[in-house]
């Protein structure tokens, strides 16, 4: 079966006529079967451009206008437990070299002393507050920021009950 004439880049038969349409893109003659709907993404499905389009136009739909789908969260448990991190947390200095080995486990327990200042209290991991030759007398402490409370709460670190010292260096 042959063809008879070509207008463009439509085929025309004489036995078996198709109907030609125009690319919506590039404006050459095609036979209309071979036109395709341009698709794109616009939120979570594809939308019908509604440009009819030749092979050579068609453009693969932009996978970065697709919405993004995000799982549902986890479904929480009931009675959870949560570390007491307050509790658990070492914020004093302790001296080492006096570990020993748990005889059943044979893991090593971390031992020493806990420093303390002249006062006999815990010596804090880190200066808080003015540095040396600073102004402020009570280190670690703010009595411009007033306690949600009362006002009254000097803004103790490490829920202490009173200004922590760091020790003579």
């Amino acid at each position: 079966m042959g063809y008879a004439s070509r207008s463009g880049r439509a085929r025309t038969s004489p036995s078996s006529p198709r109907a030609h349409a125009i690319c919506d893109r590039c404006g050459f003659r095609y036979n209309h079967y071979q036109l395709k709907w341009q698709f794109d993404w616009a939120g979570a499905s594809l939308v019908n451009k509604r440009l009819l389009v030749c092979d050579r136009c068609y453009d693969e739909p932009q996978q970065q206008l697709r919405t993004i789908a995000i799982p549902a969260d986890p479904v929480p448990i009931q009675n959870p437990r949560i570390q007491d991190f307050v509790t658990a947390e070492t914020n004093y200095r302790v001296t080492s070299g006096q570990n020993t080995v748990d005889p059943e486990t044979g893991i090593p327990v971390p031992g020493g002393n806990a420093r303390i200042t002249q006062d006999n209290n815990n010596r804090v991991t880190q200066q808080t507050g003015e540095p040396p030759g600073g102004l402020n007398e009570e280190p670690g402490t703010d009595p411009k920021v007033p306690d949600a409370v009362g006002g009254n709460d000097p803004g103790l670190p490490y829920n202490n009950t009173t200004v922590p010292k760091t020790g003579p260096l």
